[in-house]
């Protein structure tokens, strides 16, 4: 993990801190500008140095002039691609250079004593030892009888148990509780933690959630460096997704890897379908621009939002226990001397499984042997992709369509063998009476998904690789081609997202669609888990302040484009005129939506591919050399 995260950066007494900040050396923007933000810009290098000032500040007032560590945690763009770490799959995103910064001074005793700047984040001291006693001590059994005590199992049925719901701390606190789980006879010692102002918008589908989780692992490492240092990238990677499990999201670790192991300038093409996690850096196109957009439709995914996001998680989970029941049945056949005839499979799996459905597999049922690479090389849905499973793209295809539509509660329940309550509680009961799980849709989004990688990484590097041989200009039609297939295909993605695995929403579509109509625009997508938040729009570098002001008129300056969620949002009012909890959220909702809309500027902007997260080493930053003129 040293090659990621450097635990040996000294801290320097807060005092120090500020006056490296505000001394106006050139050799600290430089830094910021190639270490961190990638940005060149002195105006947007003085904001940061201001903020981060403001944040090492706040920390002085509150604990005194302690040796401090300045920390600053970025957010995720997926830009790209969606979901496939989820599945154990190929997932490529960059971090912006929007962030989360806070200081940091350790402590002798096991208290997280975590501050923010923000009004909106009450500050809170936390025993590590008293909440990880709390979570583990609760009775499983109780709850749901039978079920195995894994993490997993008791975050999804007692999530941030005896901690109030929502509560921003439940995000610090989830790398310690998670280590400790590792670890249960060995105490974490605790820090003094001062959050500063975030340029990272919250709850926009930028990952503000999965930055704080970060950020809180840094702080982690940094006070119990000893017992951290050890750990590998890929198990810090592994436990960094985990542990965002306990405040009741149950999610991949693309967003965390990301975030952790980013540099600037860099698309990563994060390999989650190999054995040891693999992060390939990629380089983007010039001439293209994102600008990220927010919809300003907040979705909490700590609160009512967890339901979408767990319901689509459990489409996957469950359709890959049924594809391994699949492979099973039809291996089992092949060894028993049972693969002949017309329609065999299809035979075995309506035998074996009650499947009543008779798709035609003519590579399948011709050539056995491909279910042998398949048992051999599939893992979950994440690798359904030809190069994956060594089989062809089109027996990949016919694979995905041995599985049904949809299965139920109960029609999952029989095929996993377990009572209808625990599937529900394993994998997220459905909204409808009539409901279920859409499994084979979900596999065919994530073998598309899976395509568009593979494809977007070719084009990334064949781009480079002809300009750097001189080839091709970056001002070429050839080169602008690639530009042209890169927005296409991202466009697609966006198709996919909203009609096969149902996570765009109205407001989403709406701004898509008036992007779409910009001059410049190539292509755009929403980012994160969906279901509102923010949409990235990949345009053309000369436009890219065009999209801007467009926006701004033809988006955020319509009241008339906000009042469906206004209206949910009023609604929400009415209805949980009972709930202190579910009201005030949508009340703290509606004067956000105002709020943003009294700031347009803020809403949009140019991003740039900032370092993922960072422990600023700024007494190095006082003392680089600057090139010679």
């Amino acid at each position: 993990m040293s090659e990621y995260l450097d635990l040996n950066i000294k801290a320097l007494p807060a005092s120090e801190l500020i006056r490296i900040l505000e001394s106006g050396n050139p050799k600290l923007d430089q830094y910021l500008c190639d270490q961190v933000y990638a940005s060149s810009s002195r105006e947007y290098l003085s904001r940061q140095r201001a903020r981060l000032a403001e944040t090492v500040k706040f920390h002085l007032r509150r604990v005194g002039d302690k040796p401090t560590w300045l920390l600053r945690v970025p957010g995720r763009l997926n830009a790209f691609l969606e979901y496939l770490d989820m599945c154990a799959g190929d997932h490529m995103s960059t971090t912006i250079d929007g962030d989360i910064p806070a200081a940091l001074s350790p402590r002798e005793d096991d208290i997280i004593s975590a501050a923010n700047i923000n009004p909106l984040f009450p500050p809170e001291d936390i025993s590590i030892g008293a909440e990880f006693e709390r979570f583990t001590a609760e009775p499983l059994e109780k709850h749901s009888p039978g079920m195995e005590d894994t993490w997993d199992n008791r975050t999804k049925i007692l999530p941030y148990f005896g901690r109030r719901k929502g509560n921003w701390l439940n995000y610090v606190l989830s790398p310690y509780l998670r280590t400790m789980w590792a670890q249960p006879g060995e105490p974490l010692r605790g820090g003094d933690i001062s959050f500063g102002t975030a340029t990272l918008p919250f709850r926009a589908g930028v990952s503000s959630s999965s930055a704080i989780v970060v950020l809180s692992f840094l702080a982690l490492s940094i006070c119990n460096r000893r017992r951290m240092a050890q750990l590998t990238l890929t198990d810090a990677c592994k436990l960094l997704g985990e542990a965002e499990w306990y405040v009741g999201t149950h999610g991949g670790a693309n967003d965390q890897t990301t975030i952790l192991c980013n540099r600037p300038n860099s698309v990563l093409y994060n390999r989650h379908s190999r054995e040891q996690l693999e992060s390939t850096p990629l380089p983007f196109l010039n001439g293209v621009h994102v600008v990220l957009a927010n919809s300003l439709w907040e979705v909490n995914k700590s609160l009512n939002g967890n339901q979408s996001f767990n319901m689509r998680k459990g489409w996957m989970e469950i359709g890959d226990e049924v594809l391994r029941l699949i492979i099973a049945a039809v291996t089992e056949a092949i060894a028993a001397g049972k693969a002949s005839g017309s329609g065999w499979v299809s035979s075995v799996l309506k035998e074996k499984l009650g499947f009543d459905f008779v798709p035609e597999l003519p590579l399948l049922e011709d050539n056995p042997e491909l279910w042998e690479k398949i048992k051999a090389n599939y893992r979950k849905f994440g690798s359904l992709e030809e190069s994956i499973l060594g089989i062809p793209g089109k027996a990949v295809n016919e694979l995905i369509m041995t599985l049904p539509v949809k299965v139920t509660v109960d029609d999952a329940a029989r095929l996993l063998g377990k009572e209808r309550d625990i599937i529900e509680k394993l994998y997220t009961r459905p909204r409808r009476v009539i409901g279920g799980y859409h499994i084979r849709t979900t596999a065919r989004f994530f073998h598309r998904e899976n395509i568009i990688g593979r494809n977007l990484e070719r084009i990334f590097l064949e781009a480079e690789e002809r300009v750097t041989s001189g080839e091709i200009s970056v001002d070429s039609q050839e080169y602008d081609a690639y530009r042209r297939q890169v927005g296409g295909m991202i466009d697609h993605l966006q198709h996919t997202l909203c009609f096969d695995f149902r996570v765009s929403n109205s407001q989403l579509d709406r701004l898509l669609s008036i992007a779409r109509r910009c001059p410049g625009y190539l292509g755009g997508k929403l980012t994160g888990a969906g279901k509102g938040g923010c949409v990235s729009i990949l345009v053309r570098e000369a436009e890219s302040e065009t999209m801007c002001r467009y926006l701004d008129r033809e988006y955020y300056g319509k009241p008339a484009n906000f009042e469906e969620y206004r209206q949910i949002l009023e609604d929400s009012l009415r209805y949980f005129h009972d709930d202190d909890f579910e009201r005030s959220s949508a009340e703290e909702r509606l004067r956000n939506l105002e709020k943003a809309l009294q700031s347009i500027e803020d809403q949009r902007r140019v991003v740039t591919f900032s370092r993922g997260a960072s422990i600023l080493d700024l007494q190095k930053a006082d003392n680089i050399s600057l090139p010679q003129l």
